[in-house]
Formats: structure tokens, C-alpha cells, sequence
């Protein structure tokens, strides 16, 4: 007697339906990331739907694109990372890690936003809540905001200076992603320009991951 069992492919192989459509998902997700915080940060410089008073840095699209955007990142770092261990697997591991933690970071600045929209249309004033918001913090929020936040910071230039080394993607991609870092830096942090920088620091950003995704792809066909 002989019993006839059908296999089912292998997890991870070509035919596994699972792995074939994140496969195909994953480098269109890893720049959707980028382009919903660019469409974000432009609302900012065009001033649509900011918030009064103190609060005018905020608009309230740029809120709720952030946090869209939030998803996605997680698989811009993924294709990042992916990409890079090809030439260096110790970086691309890492760059995968950290921008986990990182693209969860986007989570505080953007939630703080909608939040601060929802007070001021419940009557709270809006310089009041600026001022909390720009107050003393306790110890442990402040080194959950600051150690989730810089995590941008950080692997972008790892994976930057990555990518400079190993060649595994277009060198403009490289410089790209670590222009990212001091002008965003420079737009948020010091709010220089933040209508210009804060837009093109995102821009920097975008053409860094595209860049990246197109080496992804080059590498998966070859």
C-alpha cells in the first residue's frame, strides 16, 4: 500500500507563496516610508492645517502621513539591511536593528502631533500645550524619546557609510543617506530654514533608499 502526500514547498524557496510576495511587496513598501514622511514635511513648508500660537510647527497631515509612514519604514530598513549583507553581513544585520527601533521612533514626534491637534480643538490653549511639550520631562521619557529618535540618526549613517564601502549600491545613494542626518538635524533640532531643510533632509533620504531598492532588485535578478 502506498500513500501519495503531496509536498508543499519549502519555506524560503522561490515557489513558497509567502517569501514570493513580500518579495515583491518589500522594495515598493521600502520607499512608500520615505515618500509619505516627504509629503508630510511639504505640508509643513506649504503651512496647511497648522496649528495656532506656539504650535504652528505642527500640521496636522503631516501627523497623520507620519504615522502611516510608520509601517512602511519598517521595510526600508529591512531592504536596506538586506542589501548591504551582501557585501558586508555583520552591517546589514545591524542596519536592519537599528532601523526597527528607529522606524518605531517616528512613532513620538508624530503622535504628539495629532495629540496636540485633538487639545487645541478641545479648547485647549495652544501655547500651553507648547510649553508642556517644551518643558522638563521625567528622567525615563527622556531617555525613551531621545534614544528611540537618534536611532534615525544612526542608521542612516551606518548604512550610509555602508554603502560607501561595499559599493553595493550607487555611491550618490550613500552620500544621500548621510546627508540626511545633518540637515534633518539642523531642520528639527535647530530650526534653520525648517520650510527648506526640513523637506529636503526627507528628499535626502528618499533618493538614498531608492537608490538602495534599485541595487536590491539588480542583485535579486542577477
Amino acid at each position: 500500500m502506498s500513500t501519495d502526500i503531496t509536498s508543499s514547498p519549502t519555506p524560503g524557496t522561490a515557489t513558497d507563496p509567502w517569501s514570493s510576495f513580500f518579495g515583491r511587496l518589500l522594495p515598493r513598501a521600502a520607499v512608500t516610508g520615505p515618500v509619505l514622511l516627504l509629503l508630510g514635511a511639504l505640508c509643513v513648508s506649504a503651512g496647511i492645517q497648522t496649528l495656532p500660537g506656539d504650535l504652528d510647527w505642527i500640521s496636522e497631515p503631516e501627523g497623520m502621513l507620519g504615522v502611516a509612514a510608520i509601517p512602511f519604514l519598517f521595510a526600508t530598513w529591512v531592504v536596506t539591511g538586506r542589501t548591504i549583507a551582501r557585501r558586508a553581513p555583520r552591517a546589514g544585520i545591524a542596519v536592519t536593528l537599528i532601523g526597527t527601533v528607529a522606524a518605531a521612533g517616528w512613532a513620538f514626534p508624530f503622535v504628539i502631533r495629532l495629540f496636540s491637534a485633538d487639545l487645541v480643538l478641545n479648547d485647549f490653549d495652544a501655547n500651553a500645550i507648547n510649553d508642556a511639550w517644551e518643558g522638563d520631562a521625567t528622567v525615563y521619557s527622556l531617555l525613551v524619546f531621545v534614544c528611540m529618535t537618534t536611532m534615525n540618526f544612526v542608521v542612516a549613517l551606518v548604512a550610509g557609510i555602508a554603502v560607501l564601502r561595499t559599493r553595493v549600491a550607487p555611491l550618490w545613494a550613500g552620500v544621500a543617506l548621510i546627508a540626511f542626518v545633518p540637515t534633518f538635524m539642523a531642520a528639527q533640532g535647530a530650526y534653520v530654514a525648517i520650510e527648506v531643510l526640513y523637506p529636503l533632509a526627507i528628499a535626502f533620504l528618499l533618493v538614498g533608499v531608492t537608490g538602495v531598492v534599485g541595487a536590491d532588485r539588480d542583485g535579486d535578478q542577477r
